[in-house]
């Protein structure tokens, strides 16, 4: 059985740096614009803390269900790695912003050990090859003192699902809170410690995206079953997941908290969080996606499967919904067409729903031509493949398409029910085969352009 614990590293959002006035915005500029002598680790320069981070820290930890510190601090981190210019990484060690918190994932409790703020090294560019066969390395600075909070978890993990389920669900929250962009360059990134029964613990470094999370565990702990199985021991060390082979190639053998030689940051006081602070943070709290997924089902009568998706996808999914809803009574209706084939669209093209060119007015009037039987169901599939990515009206979208003529379903179901007698009393002695029948029935008539799930529902309240 596998042991996993995560220590996660979140770009918090900000205009400036962590410890100075540099711009925190660093995608898309040429290297090393945005710097200073504070973030550069110049001799004579003094860090100056952003209190907008340590207030969004705060909410991170209060929605983690943390004990928020009434004091904390900031420590030096030594390590001699070109992407640290100063030689050491300002963080927190000795007391961090936050502790002992938890997050439910379905009926498991995975435990958050603790929360710090820290600054996030450079950026290293490896050139004519990876980071272990490079022919040189180039280093760009303007991601040096980013505002960061590593969120660790105890190694409660079982399995690569479980960890899966608890990124997403973490994701979901930090967008809810507003003090994160997934659509940041390496915004959310992952270091995972895996042990399997008997053996040594390994780290994974920066692992950047889910799915290449769920790839880099499951080879490690293959490897891992692997080594053991055959009598050799596995070996504490630091490695490195490469997106290319799919493989974890060993960097270095692992340090111990001894080596980092933490001191206490000469430059910076201790900081008293006083308990007025922390019930002000809990004010401006927004509703977090279990509330949300509970008032989706209460409210709009959705399946809870349905709002988990649709929430914990993407907080902007989440808000499309609910404006489509007001534009379209029909939350259910729009549910299912959001988790059933709007997600497998966007996934296909490699979207968001920010990402594309819909919008709610747009996919409410393409759903209300379906409900309405300008659409059938069957053209409808065909016709969101196009609608996503282009942006394109309903009218737009069928111009040139052979569109059959609307039929008058209910007509044609009666007609079906009168003729099949011996499968409507089938259906009411409890033989639900016998819809099926019926609606396939219905379907040859109308020339399959028919919507088999209003067809049941016409079916089932007409017999009765």
């Amino acid at each position: 059985m596998a042991k996993i614990g995560l220590e996660v590293h979140v770009h918090l959002l900000s205009k400036s740096k962590l410890f100075c006035s540099s711009p925190a915005d660093y995608e898309g500029k040429e290297p090393n614009e945005n710097t200073c002598p504070t973030c550069l680790g110049l001799p004579g320069s003094k860090p100056v803390v952003n209190k907008k981070i340590v207030d969004s820290a705060m909410m991170v930890a209060k929605a983690l269900n943390c004990q928020v510190s009434p004091t904390m601090f900031f420590s030096r981190k030594s390590y001699f790695y070109p992407d640290m210019p100063k030689n050491f990484q300002i963080t927190q060690y000795e007391i961090p912003i936050a502790t002992n918190g938890h997050l439910n994932i379905g009926d498991m409790k995975i435990r958050i050990r603790r929360i710090q703020i820290e600054e996030d090294p450079g950026k290293l560019v490896h050139v004519g090859g990876s980071i272990t066969n490079a022919k040189y390395v180039l280093v760009d600075y303007n991601r040096a003192g980013i505002p960061l909070v590593e969120i660790v978890t105890e190694p409660d993990f079982k399995d690569v699902k479980q960890v899966r389920e608890f990124l997403s669900k973490l994701q979901s929250i930090l967008e809810h809170l507003e003090v994160y962009d997934p659509a940041k360059e390496a915004s959310l990134r992952v270091d995972a410690n895996i042990s399997v029964e008997g053996g040594s613990r390994v780290e994974v470094k920066n692992i950047t995206g889910f799915a290449s999370v769920e790839k880099a565990l499951s080879y490690e702990i293959v490897r891992q079953e692997n080594l053991m199985r055959m009598g050799q021991k596995v070996a504490m060390e630091t490695r490195h997941f490469d997106e290319n082979t799919r493989m974890t190639v060993m960097l270095r053998k692992k340090e111990t908290e001894e080596d980092y030689g933490y001191i206490f940051e000469p430059d910076l006081p201790q900081f008293n969080i006083f308990e007025k602070a922390v019930k002000a943070i809990e004010r401006q709290m927004p509703e977090l996606p279990d509330a949300r997924v509970q008032r989706f089902v209460k409210s709009y009568k959705i399946p809870e499967k349905q709002a988990q998706i649709i929430v914990y996808t993407d907080k902007a999914l989440a808000d499309f919904f609910e404006e489509c809803v007001k534009l379209f009574k029909k939350p259910d209706f729009v549910s299912r067409w959001i988790v059933t084939d709007l997600l497998k669209v966007l996934n296909w093209n490699d979207l968001t729903i920010k990402k594309s060119n819909l919008t709610p007015k747009l996919f409410t009037e393409f759903l209300k031509a379906m409900d309405e039987g300008e659409v059938t169901e069957r053209l409808g599939k065909e016709l969101i493949k196009e609608l996503v990515p282009t942006g394109k009206s309903v009218k737009e979208l069928m111009r040139g398409k052979m569109v059959p003529a609307k039929i008058d379903l209910e007509n044609v179901v009666k007609e079906v029910v009168k003729e099949n007698k011996k499968a409507v009393e089938d259906y009411k002695k409890g033989n639900e085969k016998a819809v099926q029948f019926l609606i396939g029935q219905v379907l040859r008539k109308t020339k399959a352009s028919g919507d088999p799930n209003k067809i049941r529902e016409l079916i089932k309240k007409l017999i009765k």
